[in-house]
This record gives C-alpha cells, sequence and structure tokens, in this order.
C-alpha cells in the first residue's frame, strides 16, 4: 500500500525508494548514536532531538505550504540521523539546528524531496556547518578516554583494535568503528546496500594509500590504518551507499567508489582539509550520472 507520505509519482519514478529499507538504515543509525551516547555524553542525544525536530518541522512546514499532505515515515529521520552521526560530539546546539535546516530544506525538500535530491542531504549539510563555522566543526571533539577537548579528530599512533572499540576523537557515529562495521554488515546482508560499493570503496582507499605514499613518503601514513581513521568507514556504508544519490549501474557504482576512494586519498596526503571524504562524496554524487550512458540505465543491479 502507498505510504501517504510521499507523492506516487515520487515513488513511480524513483524505484529505489524503499521504506522497509530506510527504516533499517535508520534504526542502525539510531543504534550508533547510542553508541555515540555512551562513549561521551547525554548531549549527544540532546543534539539527536534538536535535529529530528528541525528536520520533520522544516519538511512539515514545506509541504503545508506547497498544499501537499504530509506524514512522518523513516525518510524524514534518516537525514537528521546521519547528520548527527557525522558531527563532532560536542557541537554546539544552534549548529546543529543550522545544519540540519541546510540539509533537508536545500539538500533534499527543494530538489522535491525524498528520492529526487541531486546530492545526499547529510553531506551537503556537512559542508556547510564546516564552511560557515569551521571552527566549531572542527574543535569540538572529545578524547574518549579522558574527557579533553582537542583542537581536531587526529590520532597519534592508532591502532587498529582502539580505533575499532572507540579509543580515539570522532565523529559521534565514527568513533566505535567496530559499530559501524557491524551495522555494515548487517545493511549488506539484508541488501539494503549494495556491497560492490563499500568494499570497492575501501579497497582502493587501501590501494591509493599504499601507491601513494610510495611516491610521496611519510603523508599518507600506514595504508591499513588510514583505512580505520576519519569518516572513511562511516561514509563508505552509510553515505556512499545512498540509493538515491549513488549510482545505478554496476559498472557506474565501481567507477563511483573508485573515485571517492581517490579523491579522499589525494585530499588526505596533499591538501589541508580535514576529512577528504567529505568532499569525495559531494563531488561523485555530481559526477556519477556522467557514469552512466542511457543505454545501460536500465542494467539489472544484482
Amino acid at each position: 500500500m502507498m505510504n501517504k507520505g510521499i507523492p506516487s509519482e515520487v515513488v513511480k519514478e524513483n524505484p529505489r525508494i524503499n521504506l522497509k529499507h530506510l527504516t533499517i538504515l535508520a534504526v542502525l543509525l539510531g543504534g550508533l548514536i547510542i553508541v555515540g551516547t555512551v562513549i561521551y555524553s547525554v548531549y549527544v542525544l540532546l543534539m539527536t532531538l534538536v535535529a529530528l525536530v528541525i528536520g520533520v518541522l522544516v519538511e512539515f512546514l514545506f509541504q503545508k505550504i506547497r498544499k501537499r499532505e504530509y506524514q512522518i515515515n523513516a525518510g524524514s529521520f534518516v537525514t537528521p540521523l546521519l547528520f548527527v552521526v557525522l558531527m563532532p560530539p560536542e557541537l554546539p546546539l544552534f549548529i546543529v539546528a543550522v545544519g540540519t535546516f541546510f540539509g533537508v530544506f536545500f539538500g533534499k525538500m527543494m530538489f522535491g524531496g525524498l528520492g529526487r535530491n541531486i546530492f545526499e542531504p547529510a553531506i551537503a549539510a556537512f559542508l556547510f556547518v564546516l564552511v560557515t563555522f569551521p571552527n566549531d566543526v572542527g574543535a569540538n571533539f572529545i578524547d574518549p578516554l579522558t574527557g579533553d577537548v582537542l583542537p581536531n579528530a587526529v590520532a597519534f599512533e592508532p591502532t587498529i583494535l582502539g580505533l575499532l572499540l572507540g579509543e580515539y576523537a570522532n565523529s559521534v557515529g565514527g568513533t566505535a568503528l567496530l559499530g559501524v562495521l557491524v551495522g555494515g554488515i548487517i545493511l549488506m546482508v539484508l541488501r539494503v546496500i549494495d556491497w560492490k560499493i563499500p568494499l570497492v570503496m575501501l579497497a582502493s582507499a587501501v590501494v591509493f594509500t599504499f601507491g601513494f605514499e610510495f611516491l610521496y613518503p611519510g603523508q599518507f601514513g600506514d595504508p591499513i590504518i588510514a583505512l580505520f581513521q576519519g569518516q572513511l568507514m562511516l561514509v563508505a556504508f552509510f553515505v556512499a551507499t545512498d540509493p538515491v544519490t549513488a549510482p545505478r549501474t554496476v559498472k557506474a557504482r565501481i567507477f563511483y567508489a573508485i573515485g571517492i576512494a581517490l579523491i579522499t586519498i589525494v585530499i588526505r596526503g596533499l591538501a589541508t582539509a580535514s576529512e577528504g571524504v567529505i568532499y569525495a562524496v559531494i563531488i561523485m554524487n555530481a559526477v556519477g550520472p556522467m557514469l552512466e550512458p542511457a543505454e545501460d540505465v536500465k542494467e539489472k543491479q544484482e
């Protein structure tokens, strides 16, 4: 039965929209937020509450102004939840509100709502607050072991086990990478996401890091450690696989994943940006349609 909150023409033109899959994704994002709350503090829950309220309110008002029926569904929660898991755990609440507003209004509703956005809304929100409030977004990380506020999320001489168990500062959802891995595996097993995108992306990141480190010794670091640092793994499973902004054909998805990995590693090693994967996703969202020849768009997905 058609959900009343989604116009029938949107579902018809966007068969990739699956409310069941969106519900699973929202639940797993909520799980990452709970893990982040345990590692940090209940402030993470306040960030989540603000994001959810703003996100739902923006969608509700947008639809009411356009005189369209609105009903809350899992699609209303994914962007706010994803934005929170990408943020540092002490981000001021007004920035959470501003970022969520931008992501939902300009990244999603302005393009027609669920299933019609060109760029991943949470990533658009991330880039907006990063450019608008660079000091706040880059300086509200917390050392999980000591509780000290850090200038950034960089860990010195990290261990893979420590990164998996959340011993180093990172975003709300990216601190304990074991949770990210478990969530990613669940998404792949349940076929909520296409396994090709995250696995090709992560494998390519290792290869590119190794290659560039050979050319520029000391600038790119250990390829395996680099795989677990920053938001790379979180983005690989929960962002790059977005069914709306990712390409539809198999070949296009492979090139899409390789492109994200390449841009990420180049920015990490040769630029001054704090996290190249965010820029990489937005760039490949724009490039993605060019990877799909018109005659191949109907290619059957596995």
